[in-house]
């Protein structure tokens, strides 16, 4: 869900996936109460080719009410730093 729609919370996540990555950078988790649950990474948990976190000066994602499109059959088209992110039509 949030992959779809970032600035919305939703499924089993309280804060929205923006948020959760400025708190992460703020306070090094995606919220306050979870900092007892973080760990560092491990080395067979890296991070995909390009991740960045969410611009929202440059990445547009589709309305929650009006979607543009179906689910795609590969979530991997919902990576916003992806070559491949389907990109909302104006």
């Amino acid at each position: 869900m949030q992959l779809r729609w970032p600035h919305d919370p939703g499924g089993a996540n309280r804060a929205s996936l923006v948020e959760a990555q400025r708190n992460f950078i703020r306070f090094g988790a995606c919220e306050e109460a979870m900092l007892a649950h973080v760990r560092p990474p491990r080395e067979s948990e890296p991070v995909a080719d390009g991740w960045r976190i969410i611009d929202p000066e440059t990445d547009r994602f589709e309305p929650v009410d009006e979607p543009l499109h179906p689910w795609p059959d590969d979530n991997r088209a919902l990576y916003w730093w992806s070559p491949g992110f389907w990109k909302p039509v104006d």
